[in-house]
C-alpha cells in the first residue's frame, strides 16, 4: 500500500515503496499571493586609559550585534542555507528541526500527522524579512528537513517580466541562469523525493499585466520543465 505524507504545501502526498516499484511522483502545488505583501576587532592601546576605552566599545558592539540577531528576522539567504534530505530516505542529511528551532527561534506554529506509520511535520515561522505575510514553512520526517517553502516574500524588482518575456522561457534553462536574468522569485517550494529536485517558483513583483498577474515556473533537477501565468500582458 502507497505511504502518504504531508508536504509543506498542506497537500498529501501518495509515496511508493522504492523497492519493489518504480516511483511516479506528482507534485501539485498553488501559489498563494499575499494581499500585502560584523564588528572590527580594535587595536591594543599603550594606555590603561584607551584599553578601557577600546574595551568598552568592544562590549557595545558586541551587545549591539547580538541585540541585532536575537530580534532579527530570517533572511533569503537563511532560507536558501536551509538543507533538505531525501524524503524516501527518512530525510537523511536534510536540516535537524532542533537545530533550525535553535537558529530561527521557535516556530510559529506546527502540526504533525502519521499516515501509514509515516510521521510528517510541518512547522511554520513568520517572524521573517520580506514583509507582511512572509513565512517559512518546512516539513521534517524523521525530524530531518525533506521540504521547504517561502511565500509572501517581496522583493523590489526593477524589471517589469512581460507576457512576451513569459512565453520566451525555454524549457531545459538552468535555475541559476533564469534566476541571473529574472532575479529571485517572491514565491519558493523545494522537494528532494527519490533522488528528484522539485522546484516551483513564483513571481508576483515586477509582473506586467492586470491586478494580480503572476507567473510560476517549475525546475526539475534545476532545468526549467513547465510554466503557468495569470493576467499578464
Amino acid at each position: 500500500m502507497a505511504k502518504k505524507v504531508m508536504g509543506a504545501d498542506g497537500k498529501q502526498y501518495k509515496v511508493k515503496k522504492p523497492f519493489y516499484k518504480r516511483v511516479w511522483f506528482w507534485i501539485l502545488v498553488i501559489i498563494v499571493v499575499a494581499a500585502i505583501g560584523g564588528g572590527l576587532n580594535n587595536k591594543d592601546k599603550s594606555s590603561s586609559e584607551s584599553t578601557e576605552k577600546t574595551a568598552v566599545r568592544k562590549t557595545n558592539k558586541t551587545s549591539a550585534s547580538t541585540s541585532k540577531k536575537e530580534s532579527g528576522k530570517i533572511t533569503r539567504a537563511d532560507f536558501d542555507s536551509i538543507k533538505l534530505g531525501d524524503l524516501m530516505q527518512n530525510g537523511n542529511g536534510g536540516a535537524k528541526l532542533d537545530d533550525l528551532k535553535a537558529q530561527f527561534g521557535n516556530p510559529s506554529s506546527t502540526s504533525s500527522s502519521t499516515t501509514n506509520g509515516v510521521k510528517t511535520d510541518l512547522v511554520t515561522w513568520t517572524n521573517v524579512e520580506g514583509g507582511w505575510g512572509a513565512n517559512v514553512i518546512v516539513s521534517f520526517t524523521d525530524g530531518n528537513a525533506f521540504s521547504k517553502n517561502l511565500t509572501g516574500f517581496k522583493l523590489n524588482r526593477k524589471q517589469k517580466i512581460t507576457l512576451a518575456d513569459f512565453n520566451a522561457f525555454q524549457d531545459g534553462t538552468k535555475y541559476a541562469d533564469f534566476t541571473s536574468k529574472w532575479g529571485q522569485p517572491d514565491y519558493y517550494n523545494e522537494s528532494l523525493i527519490g533522488g528528484q529536485k522539485n522546484v516551483v517558483a513564483g513571481y508576483t513583483s515586477g509582473v506586467k499585466g492586470d491586478l494580480g498577474s503572476n507567473f510560476n515556473v517549475t525546475f526539475t533537477n534545476d532545468a526549467l520543465s513547465g510554466k503557468t501565468q495569470s493576467n499578464m500582458k
